[in-house]
């Protein structure tokens, strides 16, 4: 369950970002569909974790990017649910994911 060092490293790349603020309300990430990553299992993860930290009543915020690529063989862009498609145009098995794959921290706040 690699979802608890993802957990993690969101809370200290916000701890490291609060800029002498003493309170951290919420954090807000970008998460797609192709990066590997069980969203519920993330969910859990972060609130176990805020219960041991120094902000229990924090929130996270997730937005689930879905996933696209291309095909290598026909060029057509598609929506992807898993890292290995096949193209719904031509059948082939070249689609490169171009989206879907991010994780980021985009925003928090802070008090």
């Amino acid at each position: 369950m690699h979802e608890m060092s993802i957990a993690t490293n969101i809370l200290e790349i916000a701890e490291q970002s609060m800029d002498g603020h003493d309170q951290l309300l919420s954090i807000s990430v970008e998460i797609g569909e192709l990066a590997g990553i069980e969203f519920e299992a993330l969910e859990f993860c972060f609130e176990a974790l805020k219960q041991s930290s120094r902000y229990p009543d924090l929130t996270l915020d997730i937005t689930r990017i879905p996933g696209k690529g291309n095909c290598r063989k026909c060029g057509v862009s598609v929506p992807m649910k898993e890292r290995f498609a096949v193209c719904p145009e031509c059948g082939g098995y070249t689609v490169e994911p171009s989206q879907g794959q991010e994780l980021r921290v985009t925003s928090i706040e802070v008090e």
